[in-house]
């Protein structure tokens, strides 16, 4: 109510009394964060039920089974787990392919690579099977497929173009 208006003169707020409320006329800084709250700053944030506090732990140090880690530790996302994870199974399957012990990691590889073996006779004997035949085509005559790569890029650009001229009509 009016009798307050002598606190906030003490505080240099200026103030007016309006239909029987206290009305502050302008902003008022009162603290700042990291500063010490004072006993009339206190006072008058309780009066206008203001709690400017909170509270807690700025962690320093991690202390877990013997070992002490630094807070960052804690900021472990599931990006960062997948990619520790996946370059694990990267190393694993590396191993694996250069001692020769299959595994779940490493069997997709060897395969990738007996094929790539098998593409390799295929191009210098009369051995042939289906997915040796394009190769094989190729080798015979590597023209014909350099003049269908600007052929078919044509293709894509014209359809592009047809299919953009309807939206321009309408």
């Amino acid at each position: 109510g009016p009798e307050k208006t002598s606190f906030f003169q003490a505080l240099s707020i200026p103030t007016k009394i309006t239909k029987g409320t206290i009305e502050i006329i302008q902003d008022v800084h009162l603290i700042k964060a990291g500063e010490k709250v004072g006993m009339s700053e206190a006072t008058l944030l309780n009066m206008l039920k203001i709690s400017p506090f909170t509270y807690g732990l700025i962690i320093q140090k991690v202390y877990d089974s013997g070992s002490v880690f630094s807070p960052e530790i804690l900021d472990i996302t599931d990006d960062d787990l997948k990619q520790t994870f996946m370059s694990g199974v990267m190393n694993v399957a590396a191993v694996s392919l250069s001692i020769s012990y299959p595994n779940i990691a490493s069997v997709p590889h060897s395969i990738v690579n007996g094929m790539k073996n098998l593409l390799a006779v295929a191009a210098v004997t009369d051995i042939t099977f289906k997915e040796a035949e394009m190769i094989k085509e190729y080798l015979a005559d590597p023209s014909k497929f350099a003049a269908a790569a600007p052929a078919a890029a044509a293709a894509d650009s014209g359809a592009g173009a047809a299919a953009a001229a309807p939206a321009a009509a309408e």
